[in-house]
């Protein structure tokens, strides 16, 4: 499923579908699709909002979900039994950063610059649970940077590594635009387009 939503993101040329977004809404989604596994695998899994977050950010919400998805399965996967794994939220200026930090493998420094190229596995693939087409972090830093974000990587091998993702409160090509109400879509119909 990951390699088709990845293409499609390529077909459409990079483009997105920016729109109002619930933060704390896209955020406990994330936090109840992956408590189950972390109950699974015994790990402890925490979110973080940080005070002073925005209520609404202008992003493409289901290109989000995945990129902090996959980040998050990443981290699973890396991470042993016990180990930690932790969302965290915070503005900062008009951006909100997420962190998505683990106690897992870690990668090592030689590695590091590459884990964000297509189809590159680090060597700590062995440790993981279960194997990555490698696609995931370019195509997550391909959404991000589309976004007019960017992501960064800390990592220290047997310690764990550290996501960091830096997306502006509004993406380029927000459409503010008022959503036309049901009865004024549903005229337009009558009216033959």
């Amino acid at each position: 499923k990951r390699l088709l939503d990845i293409s499609r993101f390529e077909a459409s040329g990079g483009k997105l579908d920016v729109r109002e977004v619930d933060l704390q809404r896209l955020l406990q989604t994330l936090e109840s699709s992956f408590s189950v596994l972390a109950k699974q695998r015994d790990i402890s899994f925490s979110v973080e909002h940080g005070p002073g977050l925005p209520e609404k950010v202008y992003w493409d919400e289901d290109r989000i979900n995945e990129v902090l998805g996959n980040l998050i399965s990443n981290a699973f996967k890396f991470t042993p039994r016990g180990g930690k794994v932790a969302l965290s939220v915070g503005p900062v200026d008009s951006a909100v950063v997420i962190t998505v930090a683990d106690t897992g493998a870690g990668i090592s420094r030689e590695q590091l610059p590459h884990i964000f190229d297509k189809f590159y596995q680090a060597d700590n693939q062995a440790q993981a649970s279960s194997k990555g087409t490698g696609l995931g972090l370019a195509i997550a830093k391909e959404i991000v940077e589309a976004h007019g974000g960017r992501t960064t990587v800390e990592s220290r091998v047997g310690e764990g590594t550290t996501f960091l993702v830096t997306l502006p409160i509004e993406a380029p090509g927000a459409k503010k635009r008022v959503e036309p109400t049901p009865s004024e879509s549903m005229e337009r119909v009558e009216d033959g387009g």
